[in-house]
């Protein structure tokens, strides 16, 4: 186990201003290791959408800091906190996001090409996210052509397109039947699996939640629980 943890939060509180002050989370604290599958679950209003914003760099803390790598957010320019969206973060919603003028291909190969990634890199990663995903078929066709699981798949491959260390996982399969449910987040654990990638899936739905290696619990802006499995315990202790 790595002695830096891939994502860190210290004493962080988000306070929402207004004429009736929210206060969203309130003095949390936890460290995710690299290759943690995580769930952040908890009822409507328990800070789980506050949370995704902090952990997905869109938001910053009003207390309290964030560390992605040992790295101190809050000491970032706005420009070098938008690099590590880019380069650290791959993002899973639950309205899939795809463009859709743009090919399956063009849509996982988007994210790579704003990195100014090399013509030929690109497009082999983006071959071989789509083949990881079952969708090496699908490369010329438009999103609208596929179904809701084809799209999340489609979503998953962009998300992996730059090699992040975290993936954040959103409500990933809200939009889906059950089958499609499953075998989007089978995909999506087995891949990150495979590439050491951490998972940090915010969900209100219990079946999914129970695949986590971890399930942290929020309520009423702050950490109820904290779970993790025994057999992830030891395997993070070896």
């Amino acid at each position: 186990m790595s002695s830096v943890p891939v994502l860190k939060l210290e004493n962080v509180s988000k306070l929402y201003d207004g004429a009736t002050p929210f206060l969203a989370l309130d003095n949390i604290n936890f460290e995710i290791a690299k290759g943690e599958f995580v769930a952040i679950t908890g009822p409507s209003g328990s800070g789980k959408s506050t949370m995704l914003h902090l952990l997905g760099c869109l938001d910053r803390p009003s207390k309290g800091e964030i560390y992605i790598a040992g790295r101190p957010i809050s000491r970032m320019s706005d420009n070098q906190v938008a690099d590590i969206r880019r380069d650290e973060l791959g993002f899973v919603f639950q309205a899939f996001n795809l463009a859709p003028t743009l090919t399956v291909f063009q849509n996982v190969e988007l994210p790579m090409m704003i990195k100014n990634v090399p013509k030929a890199e690109r497009e082999k990663e983006a071959r071989r996210n789509l083949a990881a995903v079952g969708l090496a078929s699908k490369l010329n066709n438009m999103p609208s052509q596929l179904s809701g699981g084809e799209k999340q798949r489609v979503a998953i491959a962009r998300a992996l397109a730059n090699r992040p260390k975290i993936i954040l996982a959103d409500e990933p399969t809200g939009n889906l039947d059950s089958k499609s449910s499953r075998l989007v987040m089978d995909q999506i654990e087995a891949l990150c699996r495979d590439r050491g990638i951490t998972i940090i899936l915010i969900t209100h739905e219990h079946n999914l939640a129970v695949d986590a290696d971890r399930i942290i619990h929020l309520k009423d802006g702050r950490i109820e629980s904290d779970m993790r499995k025994k057999s992830q315990f030891r395997r993070l202790m070896k």
